[in-house]
């Protein structure tokens, strides 16, 4: 029987972090960045968090992480949003992603809502979840790049709703 203990990552686990964070991205055919590596003293160890990260440990080591954090939804009140699950592959089926969340779970209590993005071709994170009673709500999700210049979006959108 595997022994695993979840609990807050700490800076020693700042390499884990960014390794998984680049395994979930590599996964998802996600286009790798450098920003977390660059900004995790900040984001996460900074005097405020724009982050909250749990770790999963065997022996001491890092195996699994959840990377999330809060936002307010209408219907709901706050409600979580968790950017990243990464559990290493040696350890899948010894139940560190069910620990994961109900750590997630138990910090947590007043929150209703807790939400995720899964590439819809990531068929295995989409059965795990579906298996723990996760449902896929009938509506997308959009990503607006806040990078690109948005007026001439804008812009082409009141010319054809004015035509």
């Amino acid at each position: 029987m595997v022994r695993v203990i979840v609990k807050h990552a700490l800076r020693k686990h700042k390499e884990f972090i960014i390794y998984a964070s680049n395994k979930v991205n590599e996964i998802n055919h996600i286009k790798q960045t450098n920003y977390l590596e660059e900004n995790i003293e900040k984001d996460y160890y900074g005097y405020a968090p724009k982050f909250e990260c749990l770790i999963a440990e065997v022996n001491n080591e890092p195996v699994g992480m959840i990377i999330y954090s809060k936002y307010f939804w209408a219907n709901e009140g706050e409600a979580l949003w968790i950017s990243q699950i990464f559990v290493d592959r040696k350890y899948r089926k010894y139940g560190i992603f069910i620990k994961l969340i109900r750590k997630l779970r138990e910090e947590n209590k007043d929150i209703k809502l807790v939400t995720c993005g899964v590439k819809r071709g990531n068929k295995k994170t989409r059965k795990i979840l579906s298996y723990y009673g996760a449902k896929e709500p009938d509506f997308s999700f959009f990503c607006i790049d806040t990078d690109k210049n948005n007026d001439i979006i804008y812009n082409d959108l009141n010319n054809k709703i004015a035509n």
